[in-house]
Formats: structure tokens, C-alpha cells, sequence
């Protein structure tokens, strides 16, 4: 069944400039004076009002609470909102589930369970059914003989995506790693170990705290191939040739990781100096000597300082430290005189100075407490609280979020309330309870609020919202057209610096305003026309999952390449009740925000496509091409595609 897009052409058009209109309603408080007056307050209103409560025994915040909206539980418009910021999709059971038991306690929920999914672990057992399988016909194959690709990876992501339990930890790491920049555009591009390993250590960090974060990253193999520093040597002289340690990550562990390039305020806004020109955090020196640091690292499963990777499971070993260099002893081992190998610090030893901390000079062989003094110095950064306020806002809720709601973000993660620094777990509670987030009308505020929408969290709305469903709770999706056609799949950004800029300015309204848009450095014609286009296949051609064979001769296993089953909707298909159908995905897709006039542009778009009703009960096919089609429409419409 074919789509042809230009039908739709002239209807809905992507637009610089979106002007919202929300329509929210409120239960109004009935407040009833002496003389029985009844006064009805809208949220927020509190201005010259005096709210007390009847309780004696009541917090003298309940009243003031109450009225301003975080006394109710949510509706379902807000409820599908906080599961747009906080999820990668959601289902109307869970819009239903938040609804009833309000945004706090399902976010307390989420932040209490453990990591349910090891992708490490799910891509270590198909690898081994894959080796099983060939092995009857071919009894010498091994895992060690037995090669996979990253797509692998993808297979074993998408499977935790969909039956993981603590959707809002998949959330966060997917924010996580496009922060904690690794990518297969790499040394390791076919070794999808490299890339579940190093996925694992952002799902089981996501609500850890910080400084535990960079540490695992920094002792991660993928990332020490990917910004170099893997068996970074101490400065040596050797044959003529002079060796100076890689700085490549003791560069991008300040810019893009923790500090960023110049000294911030607690809101997030830049400090100036006397000339009104922003102040670096870091200079020359300071690289050169953290670059210090980090040498005498290699693979776990290394024997010495220079070693290489051995197999696939070398990336999922956490770095080895050497002190010194002894690689002369395996490398020319046919050296019987001990005197005549070449034996040297493979850690810089001597006193380290950067951002103004000094790192004491030590012996050789205690040179990992330099990698420890040095993740404390950038842990105890100022900068690092608004720093990473703004990002974790930026990968959840918005692209501006105003400085007052940075330094509510930043405040916690300096200090959680108990005295912890860096505790992520009560940084994703401030940013997804605060007012500035679960405010859907931003204060009046709303032109350059909300964010576009990642390309491929539109594929995971789809399939999460449209509740696609295995028979066998198997997923076989390589989801190679969703990155095809949207340039977007997780752990595939073309460099460190992610898929997409978090100063990005697009052309338009927003140049000139301070203000920025992330993702539309993601938007160009090639990945809008092949975001429309791969909704045509997902949809309309009910092609939702990629599967891939393991192997020549595999007996294809339908159950594990499911489609959507939207039959249930085709009884809203009638022009009668059309009006549920789009109310139905306006609010799992977009949380209600469709405006009435796009409301109305679907409706009438879909009800002139025919309709055949046999006996009160609408033809399959025709029900299936109007459900799909309205589907299509509203994630083609600018009110879904900004989320606001």
C-alpha cells in the first residue's frame, strides 16, 4: 500500500516561526468567605491573596501549594506531557497510571528501580544462540570465530528500550550519551561490545551521582580509544623521536563533560571580566598538564603498556594502570640480558597544576591517585552544577531554559539537601518537578519554549505509542532506516561534539535573540523528506522494525519482527467519531497540544478518504488506511513535532 506524500502538500508546512495556542482547563478553588462569597482562582494567581489552611496540623505550605496547581494530581494532558520530557514514549495505560497516581510519586517510582536490562548481557547471550545454531552444521565455530556488527548493538538497544520497566532511566542515558559523547564512527565501529558496554555504564549511572559517572567514564576502554588517550605514554625520548602525552581527553573532559569553556554563575550565565568579555575556564597549561594525568592506561585484559585489544571483550574491561613501561620485555623477548631492555615510566610523574589546583608530585607507582585528584578538582569545579543543569534541561524539556531554572537544577546538584554533591538522581527530580517544566504555558513565555523533537525519538514515540507488541516479547530491529532516513540511532553521532550542538542557532526567529535550537541542527531537507518518507513505510506500509538474519539458512521468525495492531481504533474511523480518534493520538503523541485548527485540518483530510460501512461496521482496509493515515498527519503536524 503505497502513500504518495504530496497529497498532503499545502496542508501542513514546517514553519520558522510556530505560534502556539493552548487551551487548559483548571479546576478553580472555591474559597467561601463569612458571607458565603465564592471567589475562583486560575493558577498561579496568588498575588495580594492570603490562603490558610483549616488544618492545624497542615504544612503552612499546603494552601500556597494547592494553589498553585502542584496540590492536584495531573489530568491526562499533563501526565503525557511529564512522560514526553521524561520517557522515550509512552502508552495510554501509562498516561492513565500517571494521571491517577500524580507526576511526584511515578518519578519517585522510576528513580527507585534498579536497571533491569544489561545490554552487554542480552548481546552476549544472542551472540552465543547465534554460535549454538551454526555450530550444527559447522562444529568448529566459536565466539571467538563467530563475527557480529554493530547492528548487533542496535538489536540488543531496542530490545531493552521495549521491555525495560524504568523507562525514565532509558530516557536519561539516551540524554547521557549525547553529553558523554562516544560514538562507532570510531576504531571500534564494528564491535557492538564497545558500544553496549560502554551504554551499560550511562543506564547503570543515570541516577548515581556524578563524580561516580566520570570516573566509570573515564575508565572506560571505548572511550579511551575514541579520544585517544588508550596506553597514553608519559613524555619520553626513544630513538630519536619525542613523545608528549595525548591531550585530547584531558581537552574534552573539561569542554564538553564537565566545565565548558568559560566560568559560569550558579544560573548558568557567563561571568565577565572587567571589559565585559567572558573568562575562559581553561587554558593551554592546564590541558597539557591534566593531559598528564591520564597516561599509563591500558586494556584490561592488556600485559603491558602499548598492548592492543585482543577480542571483542577487551572493551568491556575497565582500563588497567601501569606505572611503568616494561613493553621491551614482551616485544623483544629474545633479549636474554635484562640490563639491555628498555624499562620507563609510563606515568608522568612531578607536580600537575590546572584550574588553579595543584596535583602533588608522587612516585610512579601511585600515579592513579593523580587520576583521582585530578576527577575530583574537575568534580569540585563551580561550573559544573550549571553546566550540567543546563544540558540535562536541554536533553528532557527545553532548549532555554531560563537561568532561574538552571540555578534551581544547579543549586540541588551542589548540594542535594543531605550534603552530596553531584547526586543525579535528585537533579532529574528538580528538573522534572520543577515549575518551569511542568508549566505548559511557560508564564505566558511560550514562543521559544519546549524543544524540536529529536528525529529518533519520533521513532521511539511511534512505536512506543502505537504499542507495538511481540507475541514472544522479542524485538528483532536493527533500526538501520530509522538511521538512514533521520540520521539519528543511539551511539552513531558523526564526533564528540553529538549529533547536535547545545548552542545551536538556527536561521529564523531565533537568530539575534540569545535563544537556541539544539536539534534543528539535525533538521535539513534531506532529513525532513526522509523523516515523511520513513513515516509513509512505518505506518502506511506497516513496515515498523527492520529485521535482520543471524546467519545463511536462519528460518525467519515473524513473532519477532511484529507490526502494528490498530484494529481496536477502527470502530473511531466513522466522520462521526473521528473527532476520538484524533483526541486519542493527540494526547499519547503530542499530550492534547494539536491546535483546534490542525485538529480540523486532519479531520477533514481523513474524512475524504473513502469509507466503505457494511451493517454499521467499517471496511478493514478503508479502516486501516484512515487510522494509519491520521496517525501519519499528526506527527507530520509542527504542534508534534515542538515539544512544548
Amino acid at each position: 500500500m503505497s502513500f504518495p506524500l504530496l497529497v498532503f502538500q499545502g496542508l501542513f508546512r514546517i514553519r520558522r516561526v510556530i505560534t502556539f495556542t493552548l487551551l487548559i482547563g483548571f479546576t478553580g478553588i472555591s474559597m467561601l468567605t463569612n458571607a458565603q462569597q465564592k471567589i475562583i482562582f486560575g493558577k498561579g494567581n496568588t498575588t495580594n491573596v492570603l490562603v490558610s489552611s483549616s488544618s492545624s496540623s497542615a504544612s503552612n505550605q499546603t494552601a500556597p501549594k494547592t494553589l498553585m496547581s502542584s496540590g492536584y494530581l495531573p489530568n491526562k494532558n499533563a501526565a503525557a506531557r511529564l512522560l514526553s520530557q521524561a520517557t522515550l514514549g509512552t502508552t495510554y495505560g501509562e498516561i492513565e497510571n500517571v494521571a491517577t497516581i500524580g507526576i511526584e510519586k511515578w518519578v519517585e517510582q522510576q528513580l527507585a528501580m534498579p536497571n533491569s536490562f544489561k545490554i552487554t548481557n542480552y548481546l552476549q547471550n544472542l551472540h552465543q544462540s547465534i554460535v549454538d545454531s551454526v555450530k550444527r552444521t559447522d562444529p568448529t565455530r566459536t565466539l571467538s570465530n563467530v563475527f557480529l556488527s554493530d547492528w548487533h548493538f542496535d538489536i540488543s538497544w531496542f530490545q531493552g528500550s521495549m521491555t525495560a520497566a524504568d523507562i525514565l532511566r532509558w530516557r536519561v542515558a539516551l540524554g547521557l550519551s549525547e553529553i558523554f559523547v562516544t560514538s562507532r564512527v570510531s576504531a571500534f565501529a564494528d564491535n557492538p561490545y564497545a558500544l553496549a558496554s560502554y551504554y551499560d555504564v550511562l543506564l547503570d549511572n543515570s541516577f548515581t551521582n556524578y563524580r561516580t559517572l566520570i570516573e566509570k567514564i573515564t575508565y572506560h576502554p571505548s572511550m579511551a580509544v575514541y579520544l585517544t588517550f588508550m596506553n597514553n605514554h608519559a613524555t619520553d625520548f626513544n630513538n630519536g623521536k619525542q613523545t608528549y602525552p595525548d591531550e585530547n581527553y584531558a581537552r574534552e573532559v573539561m569542554q564538553l563533560f564537565s566545565i565548558g569553556l568559560f566560568q559560569l554563575n550558579i544560573d548558568g550565565t557567563e561571568k565577565k571580566d572587567a571589559n565585559g568579555k567572558s573568562i575562559p575556564t581553561y587554558n593551554n597549561n592546564d590541558i597539557a598538564n591534566l593531559a598528564k594525568v591520564f597516561t599509563g592506561l591500558s586494556w584490561g585484559d592488556s600485559k603491558y603498556i602499548g598492548d592492543r585489544s585482543k577480542d571483542y571483550w577487551s572493551y568491556t574491561k575497565k582500563l588497567k594502570f601501569y606505572a611503568i613501561d616494561s613493553s621491551d620485555v614482551y616485544i623483544r623477548w629474545w633479549v636474554t640480558n635484562p640490563n639491555n631492555w628498555r624499562i620507563v615510566n609510563a606515568h608522568e610523574v612531578g607536580v600537575k597544576t590546572f584550574l588553579g589546583k595543584t596535583i602533588p608530585a608522587r612516585s610512579v607507582e601511585q600515579g592513579e591517585l593523580d587520576i583521582k585528584d585530578a576527577l575530583d578538582i574537575i568534580f569540585n569545579h563551580p561550573n559544573v552544577g550549571p553546566f550540567m543543569a543546563r544540558r540535562l534541561i536541554q536533553r528532557l524539556v527545553t532548549s532555554n531554559p531560563s537561568p532561574a531554572f538552571i540555578q534551581r537544577v544547579a543549586t540541588v546538584f551542589n548540594n542535594n539537601g543531605s550534603g552530596v554533591r553531584g547526586d543525579l538522581k535528585a537533579v532529574i527530580r528538580t528538573i522534572l518537578t520543577d515549575p518551569e517544566a511542568r508549566d505548559c504555558c511557560n508564564n505566558g513565555n511560550t514562543q521559544f519554549s519546549g524543544m524540536l523533537k529529536e528525529p529518533f525519538l519520533r521513532y521511539m514515540n511511534l512505536v512506543k505509542g502505537l504499542n507495538l507488541t511481540s507475541a514472544t516479547n522479542v524485538f528483532r530491529n536493527s533500526m538501520r532506516r530509522a538511521y538512514e532516513k533521520t540520521g539519528q540511532i543511539p551511539m552513531y553521532s558523526p564526533s564528540v561534539f553529538n549529533f547536535f550542538s547545545p548552542d545551536y542557532t538556527p536561521d529564523g526567529a531565533l537568530k539575534g535573540t540569545g535563544k537556541y535550537g539544539p536539534e534543528f541542527q539535525t533538521l535539513n531537507s534531506q532529513t525532513l523528506t526522509g523523516y515523511m518518507n520513513a513515516l509513509n513505510t512505518w505506518l502506511i506500509n506497516d513496515d515498523p522494525m527492520e529485521y535482520y538474519g543471524y546467519f545463511g539458512g536462519e528460518t525467519y521468525k515473524p513473532e519477532q519482527e511484529p507490526k502494528f495492531n490498530l484494529t481496536a481504533d477502527y470502530a473511531l474511523v466513522r466522520n462521526d467519531r473521528l473527532t476520538q480518534l484524533l483526541d486519542k493520538y493527540n494526547l499519547i503523541l503530542a499530550h492534547g497540544r494539536l491546535s483546534k485548527k490542525n485538529l480540523d485540518f486532519i479531520k477533514k483530510a481523513i474524512s475524504g478518504i473513502p469509507l466503505s460501512i457494511t451493517n454499521g461496521v467499517p471496511d478493514s482496509d478503508d479502516a486501516f488506511r484512515r487510522v494509519r493515515i491520521a496517525i501519519y498527519l499528526i506527527m507530520s503536524c509542527p504542534d508534534y513535532l515542538i515539544n512544548n
